[in-house]
């Protein structure tokens, strides 16, 4: 899916897995801190997670797109916030937390907490510790993974309650 202009773009990436571990790889830049080339992105995720070459690729897209990554020529890859300041950094982390305070004022606490489930299960998953593996994948599996990963195919993740935002709002 490709997540251009909408709103809850880092809210996908950050509950992710191939998110999560294309942030890491870029913030290790290919080992010097410059740009990391589409081969290592797609073989370091392959390695590493249950993935296809077409989600590392979709999800890097939908990165550039909400600019959390730069292209460079050959179909790499550098880090958008090198070069940023603490603040533009921030703000960019604060957008995940305003999604998810958005949710919870619009009474749809549980699309909050279950994506907060999801951030954690993320992350867990580009761990090599088998627990914290496994218990990313029993979320995978429970019905709020199943909720979540049904908001992220229907594109209506950070929306409360599924339902598309008012015109203007």
């Amino acid at each position: 899916m490709n997540v251009t202009g909408l709103a809850s773009a880092p809210l996908v990436i950050a509950t992710d897995p191939v998110g999560v571990y294309l942030l890491d790889l870029l913030a290790e830049g290919g080992g010097g801190g410059g740009a990391v080339s589409r081969e290592a992105l797609v073989t370091g995720a392959l390695d590493r997670l249950d993935t296809t070459e077409e989600a590392v690729t979709s999800r890097l897209a939908s990165m550039v797109d909400a600019g959390f990554a730069m292209r460079v020529e050959g179909g790499g890859a550098e880090p958008a916030w090198r070069g940023c300041t603490h603040d533009e950094l921030a703000a960019a982390f604060d957008s995940v937390v305003d999604v998810l305070r958005a949710l919870d004022e619009a009474g749809d606490s549980e699309q909050a907490t279950d994506a907060v489930t999801a951030i954690d299960a993320a992350w867990a998953t580009r761990s090599t510790a088998e627990a914290r593996r496994a218990v990313a994948e029993a979320f995978r599996l429970s019905p709020a993974g199943q909720r979540h990963a049904r908001r992220v195919a229907e594109g209506t993740l950070g929306l409360p309650f599924g339902r598309p935002r008012p015109e203007g709002a």
